[in-house]
C-alpha cells in the first residue's frame, strides 16, 4: 500500500472508531494494521449504504473460508471472519483503501479487530410479535397466475397516476387522503379473471369482495401508514403481491408499537380484527428491504417492479366493531356531554390541568399568531380591548396604544400574566365580568374548544356580542377537526415530536357516567370530535421519576360548525370566516 494512501486509510479507520464509541460496550475494538487477526471491519459497507450479504461474500469469498459474518440493522459497517488469519490478511493488503466499491466512486475501508464481538449480534431489533387478525398466506397463486394477473393489470389503461404510485379501482373508488369509499358504483366491476382467486377467497371464510384496487409501484415508491375507515368497509382487507417481495409496515394505533413483515410475492396477507381496526399499514419508499437471511442474520433484498391487488367489501350498515377509538362510525356525532358530566371534565381535565401544566404551558407560547396579531392592530389608539381566555398573556401587549384587559379560569396562568405587569382578572369565559356594550374589541383564542357542549360555546360567544359596542368586533379561533386542507398539513402534523409536547403516550380511555372518552394520539390526524389530548411535563417541572401527562379536554370543530355557531346569535353579523394552520377563525362584527 502507497504511504499516501496508507495514512489516508489511518484517518478513515481513526474516524470510524471513535464515530462509532458507543459500539465499544459491544466488543467493536480495533487493533490497526501491525497486527494481523482473522477477524474484520468493513468501515463503509454496510446494509445502511445498500450492500447485501451475498455482495460482501462475492467479495472476499476467494480469499478463503469465510467462518462468519454480521450486517447490523440501521449500521453502515459490517464484521467479518475467517477461517485462518492469513485469507485476512491477503484480503487486507489487497482490497484495503483500493478496491473500489459499486459504481466505481469509492474504496473499501478495512481495519483488523482484537475479536470477534459477538455481541453485536443482540443489536437487531427484538422479535416481531404480529398483531391479532394478521394472517399470511404464501404462494397463494402459482407463477402461471401471477404471469396472467401482471398481463391483465399492466395492459389496463384506465390507471390513476399518484405521486408514488400508479393505481385502478374497480366496482368501487377508495378515496385515498379520508381512506374512505366513494358509494357511487364504477362502471367497471372487478374483472372476470379475478374469480379463482376471489373463490379461494370466500372459501377461507372471507366476505365476497366487491371493491378491488390495483396499484403498481416502481422500486422506491411506497405508500403512508393508514387504516381503511371503519364505516366504509367490512372486517377483512385482502393485499396479494405480485412481480416482487416487499416489506410492509405496521404501527399500533394505540401505543405506537411498529411491525415490519415480508409479503413475499404470490403471496396473500389477510388484514383482520385487530390489525384491521386499530392498526395503520404502509410501505415505506425506498429501493431496498432489509430482512432476514437463510442463517438468520440480516441482508437486503432489492426491491423490483411489484403490483398489488386490493380486495374489499363494502359496508352497508354502521359498524359495530369494539374498537370504538378508531372507529369512524362513532365520531360523525359528538359524544353526549351533559350536565354534571360536562362540568367534571372541564374540571378535572381543562380547569385542573392548566393550573398544574402553567409555567410549562406559558413556555411553550410565545409569538402571537400573525392574524390575530393583524386583527388587534387593526384597532385605532385608545380601544378597549378585551382577551377571553388569555392564558399567559401573549396577546395582550401586541398593541401598546390599547387599553388590554384579560380574563381566564386558570390562576396560575393569570399569575404569570400579573408577574408581566397586565391586567388580568380571574373569570369564566361564559360569563365576563364587564357592562355590556364596552368593548371595541374582543379576541377568544383557543378556548371555546375546552367547552364540553354546544351550548356552553354558544354561551360564550353569546356574552361575547354582549360586551362588544355597536360596531364592536371579534375574532374567535378553535381547533380544526381537519388538520390538512387539500395537500398541506398543519403545524401540528408537521411539527417535530422533539419540539412538542413530548406526551406521546395513548393512556387508557377515561370512563365518565355519561361518556366514554378516546385519547389523543399527539400530532396526528383527529378521528373523533370529543378527545382527551395529551401533554406532558418537562423534566424541570417535574418532581417525580415519571414525567406525568395530564390529559386536556378538546372539541375540535368541523368545517362550518363556528359559522353554524355564530349564526345563532341574531345581534352579530360575520365578517370573515377563514383556516389558519389547523384552526377555523371567525371574525364577527355587532350590529
Amino acid at each position: 500500500m502507497k504511504k499516501v494512501t496508507e495514512k489516508k486509510v489511518a484517518r478513515k479507520v481513526a474516524k470510524f472508531f471513535a464515530n462509532v464509541s458507543n459500539d465499544v460496550s459491544n466488543g467493536l475494538i480495533g487493533i490497526g494494521n501491525s497486527t494481523p487477526s482473522r477477524f474484520l471491519c468493513l468501515i463503509n459497507a454496510g446494509l445502511l449504504n445498500g450492500f447485501t450479504r451475498e455482495e460482501i461474500f462475492d467479495i472476499f469469498i476467494g480469499f478463503g473460508e469465510i467462518e462468519n459474518l454480521i450486517m447490523i440493522e440501521r449500521k453502515s459497517y459490517c464484521i467479518l471472519s475467517f477461517k485462518n488469519e492469513c485469507a485476512a490478511a491477503e484480503s487486507y493488503e489487497k482490497l484495503n483503501g483500493s478496491f473500489c466499491l459499486k459504481g466505481d466512486t469509492q474504496a473499501l475501508y478495512l481495519s483488523y479487530l482484537e475479536n470477534f464481538p459477538t455481541n453485536l449480534v443482540g443489536v437487531q431489533e427484538n422479535p416481531k410479535v404480529w398483531p391479532n387478525g394478521l394472517k399470511l398466506k404464501e404462494n397463494f397463486i402459482s407463477e402461471e397466475e401471477e404471469e396472467k394477473l401482471l398481463g391483465l393489470t399492466l395492459s389496463d389503461p384506465q390507471t390513476l397516476q399518484l405521486k408514488h404510485r400508479t393505481v385502478k379501482h374497480y366496482g368501487f373508488e377508495f378515496k385515498y387522503g379520508s381512506n374512505k369509499v366513494d358509494r357511487n358504483p364504477l362502471p367497471n366491476g372487478i374483472p372476470e379473471e379475478m374469480e379463482p382467486i376471489i373463490t379461494k377467497l370466500v372459501e377461507f371464510g372471507m366476505a365476497r369482495p366487491d371493491q378491488l384496487t390495483v396499484n403498481h409501484y416502481a422500486p422506491g415508491q411506497g405508500i403512508p401508514l393508514h387504516t381503511d375507515t371503519h364505516s366504509s368497509f367490512e372486517d377483512g382487507i385482502v393485499s396479494i403481491s405480485l412481480g416482487s417481495d416487499i416489506v410492509m409496515d405496521f404501527m399500533s394505533n394505540d401505543d405506537g408499537r411498529r411491525v415490519s413483515i415480508v409479503l413475499p410475492r404470490r403471496s396473500c396477507l389477510i388484514i383482520s380484527q385487530e390489525s384491521r381496526y386499530s392498526w395503520s399499514h404502509g410501505i415505506t419508499p425506498r429501493k431496498y428491504d432489509v430482512t432476514e437471511a437463510a442463517d438468520h442474520g440480516l441482508t437486503v433484498v432489492r426491491r423490483e417492479n411489484r403490483t398489488s391487488l386490493t380486495f374489499r367489501k363494502v359496508r352497508t350498515s354502521k359498524c359495530d366493531c369494539t374498537f370504538f377509538r378508531w372507529c369512524d362510525s362513532r365520531l360523525e356525532d359528538s359524544v353526549d356531554l351533559s350536565g354534571k358530566t360536562a362540568d367534571n371534565i372541564e374540571r378535572n381535565h381543562v380547569f385542573r390541568v392548566y393550573d398544574e401544566i402553567a409555567t410549562h404551558f406559558s413556555e411553550t407560547r410565545h409569538s402571537p399568531w400573525p392574524n390575530v396579531k393583524a386583527f388587534i392592530e387593526s384597532f385605532p389608539a385608545g380601544s378597549l380591548l378585551l382577551d377571553i381566555g388569555c392564558g399567559n398573556g401573549k396577546y395582550l401587549m401586541c398593541s401598546q396604544s390599547l387599553f388590554s384587559i384579560g380574563t381566564d379560569r386558570s390562576k396560575q396562568l393569570l399569575n404569570v400574566c400579573r408577574k408581566r405587569g397586565y391586567q388580568v382578572v380571574n373569570a369564566d369565559c361564559r360569563a365576563s365580568p364587564f357592562r355590556d356594550d364596552v368593548a371595541d374589541a374582543a379576541i377568544c383564542i383557543a378556548v371555546i374548544h375546552h367547552l364540553a357542549t354546544e351550548d356552553r360555546r354558544l354561551q360564550t360567544l353569546q356574552d361575547i356580542s354582549r360586551i362588544l359596542r355597536k360596531g364592536g368586533r371579534a375574532l374567535v379561533y378553535v381547533w380544526a377537526k381537519e388538520q390538512e386542507i387539500g395537500k398541506r398539513k398543519s403545524t401540528y402534523l408537521l411539527q417535530k415530536k422533539s419540539n412538542a409536547s413530548r406526551a406521546e403516550v395513548c393512556p387508557t380511555p377515561e370512563t365518565y357516567s355519561e361518556a366514554v372518552l378516546p385519547v389523543h394520539i399527539n400530532r396526528t390526524d383527529f378521528k373523533h370530535a370529543d378527545v382527551l389530548v395529551p401533554w406532558s411535563l418537562n423534566s424541570k417541572e417535574s418532581t417525580g421519576t415519571d414525567t406525568p401527562t395530564y390529559l386536556r379536554f378538546y372539541h375540535v370543530f368541523k368545517e362550518g360548525e363556528l359559522d353554524s355557531l355564530c349564526s345563532k346569535i341574531s345581534n352579530i353579523s360575520i365578517c370573515r370566516s377563514y383556516y389558519d394552520q389547523g384552526n377555523w377563525c371567525i371574525e364577527f362584527e355587532k350590529k
